[in-house]
């Protein structure tokens, strides 16, 4: 938590405040679950209870906010980036602290393998196709939205090249493939190989995420267009696109959170995650703590789930699990789930940064530059 943070070469301040934004929300959401756990009682005041639940969709700020950063890797400086250099970076970020954590899932916790001899469960995890077995997928806890992260590497790796309108058809043919799989799922009779596949595909769900990375490279697009006063042929809203977009927009009501939030409140969150983010990275002092906590966001997503697991156990060690029949005590305990969650999460990370990730980051970037 120091102020010459944001500073460091290739970091971006505003970045960081709005990663903050997003992993506070996803760590209120399930400190509420496991207050929620502690308590046996859902009276909380509505405000509460929908702002510390609405912190889910701090998931699809960090799609968008990938999607900004892979796209300006490719259409600011360095046009040409090797796959090489792409996937390093990108393995390097991410890997080290999901291969940690998915043993760790094994080591302290019995997991449901399906049957598969435990060895293979290891290793379709450590390789991110733990969305292929239905009891695989969340190991570690939270692991999906990674899996996912990952698909949107890859098919980015894929049309990297190709223009906006692309992009656009790409999602719009996901969404396609969200009816097809669910056609397949009912449809075919008994265990097949297509049947399960389709499955598997529904699971791992890269048509809701898709989307949001696609919005973040197509925001940071416009942006610099903007930036430039010049058309530079970044971006192209020509009648076309705008059709696509449409398209794309009307299609996402039918599978974004159709049965729960509807997709427009999702992506509203977003943009106001965003320039809440922006704003506080315009705060002296405050700034500070969210570029800290924003920098060291992506443990703190994995480590808050342990975190909250322990305490559960310390509540109800402490207090009982008779259901609360106080409003003001389920917020306290609401309180004192996200307070601490936070508080050792983000001291561990700060450790762990220090220790095996910045080592492991610096050494992919001096071996590809």
């Amino acid at each position: 938590m120091t102020p010459d943070l944001p500073s460091e070469k290739g970091r971006v301040s505003t970045l960081d405040a709005v990663r903050a934004i997003a992993v506070l929300g996803v760590i209120a959401t399930h400190s509420l679950s496991a207050s929620v756990a502690v308590t046996q009682s859902y009276d909380f005041p509505k405000s509460v209870f929908m702002l510390f639940d609405y912190g889910q969709f701090g998931v699809q700020v960090f799609f968008a906010l990938s999607g900004w950063l892979i796209f300006s890797l490719y259409y600011r400086k360095s046009p040409q980036v090797s796959g090489s250099h792409y996937w390093a970076r990108r393995i390097a970020r991410i890997w080290p602290l999901w291969a940690l954590f998915v043993l760790l899932y094994f080591i302290l916790y019995d997991q449901d393998t399906a049957g598969l001899p435990t060895w293979l469960a290891i290793v379709l995890c450590l390789l991110f196709l733990g969305w292929t077995v239905g009891s695989l997928v969340a190991i570690p806890t939270g692991g999906l939205t990674i899996q996912q992260e990952m698909g949107h590497y890859a098919l980015f790796w894929l049309f990297r090249k190709k223009s906006v309108d692309f992009f656009l058809v790409s999602v719009i043919v996901g969404y396609l493939t969200f009816f097809l799989a669910k056609w397949m799922v009912t449809a075919l009779a008994g265990e097949t190989y297509i049947q399960s596949a389709a499955t598997a595909w529904l699971r791992l769900s890269l048509f809701t995420s898709w989307p949001f990375f696609v919005l973040g490279g197509l925001a940071y697009l416009a942006f610099t267009t903007w930036r430039a006063k010049s058309s530079s042929g970044q971006m192209d809203f020509s009648f076309r696109t705008g059709v696509l977009v449409l398209v794309t927009v009307l299609l996402s009501t039918q599978i974004l959170y159709s049965m729960e939030t509807p997709s427009y409140f999702v992506f509203g969150f977003v943009i106001f995650s965003v320039l809440l983010g922006i704003a506080i990275d315009r705060i002296p002092h405050v700034n500070s703590v969210f570029w800290s906590i924003g920098r060291y966001s992506y443990f703190m997503y994995f480590f808050h789930f342990l975190v909250l697991r322990q305490l559960e156990v310390i509540y109800r060690n402490i207090f009982g699990i008779e259901p609360s029949a106080s409003s003001f005590w389920n917020i306290l305990v609401l309180l004192g789930m996200f307070i601490a969650s936070t508080a050792i999460s983000w001291s561990v990370a700060l450790v762990s940064w220090r220790i095996f990730e910045s080592p492991i980051l610096r050494i992919a970037r001096t071996r590809f530059q």
